[in-house]
């Protein structure tokens, strides 16, 4: 009987182990498929908030971005540049307003392009620039 608790301890052991290690290649794989798996040849584009982005289109004279005004307070004078491109005036952007399509002049170069997003704007009664940032990355079309 002696020798049956050491084999049960073994066993317990092992599985406590082979538990670990399976949750180990589950964490792996799905990470590894997020950021591996997830380049099927699509436009990435994500900016902070107040904005929220909807759609992005990269060829090659324009990086194009549907922006939207997701915060509450309407926005004044809102500009934006990406990478070392144009910088693009967008206006006023009220909270309630659809998204808007801008178009910024980038000439790209290469199969694949990726750029950091710069947005400023005044809110309300204020006249202290404010800014947030994003970036931008996928295949030149």
């Amino acid at each position: 009987m002696y020798n049956n608790k050491k084999g049960q301890a073994a066993l317990e052991f092992l599985m406590t182990y082979g538990w670990a290690i399976l949750a180990a290649i589950i964490v792996i794989g799905a990470l590894g498929s997020y950021f591996y798996f997830n380049q099927a040849g699509r436009d990435t584009v994500y900016v902070n908030a107040p904005f929220g982005t909807l759609a992005s289109g990269i060829n090659a004279t324009h990086v194009t971005i549907e922006i939207e005004n997701r915060g509450s307070q309407d926005l004044r004078a809102v500009n934006i540049t990406v990478g070392s491109c144009t910088m693009v005036e967008i206006g006023d952007m009220a909270s309630s307003d659809a998204a808007q399509i801008v178009a910024i002049t980038c000439p790209n170069s290469g199969s694949s392009y990726k750029g950091d997003i710069t947005l400023a704007y005044l809110t309300p009664g204020s006249s202290y620039p404010q800014s947030t940032t994003g970036s931008i990355s996928g295949p030149v079309d």
